[in-house]
Formats: structure tokens, sequence, C-alpha cells
């Protein structure tokens, strides 16, 4: 669900496609994925299931160490 303003200072939230950097295990992998971002602050939110794939993708990495 999208949220109406930025928690941090109030302004305008967007939903768009980002590049969101991942490191685990001495890897670093750039990933686009949607976040809903403030126009104001750039202050960046992630759904559940982002978060939760980002940190299933961080797992992976660290696991080829």
């Amino acid at each position: 669900m999208l949220p109406l303003k930025c928690p941090l200072c109030g302004g305008q939230i967007i939903e768009q496609e980002v590049n969101h950097k991942v490191k685990g295990g001495g890897k670093v992998v750039v990933l686009k994925v949607r976040a809903y971002v403030c126009t104001e602050c750039a202050e960046r939110l992630y759904s559940l299931d982002s978060v939760k794939k980002l940190e299933k993708i961080k797992a992976q990495l660290e696991s080829f160490r």
C-alpha cells in the first residue's frame, strides 16, 4: 500500500523503479526494484515482498564465500 506522505519530511511519495545495491560475501549486485520514493528528501520505502527478496539475495551472496 502506498503511503500518503513521507514519514521523515512529510513530502509526497511516488512509486518508481530504482537501482538498489545489495552487498554480501564480499560481492555487490545492483538490482532494479520498485520503491516508494519521497519527492522532497528522496527517502526510499520498500514493500515487505521487496525486502524479503532483497534479504534472500543477500543471503545467497553470503553463501558464496
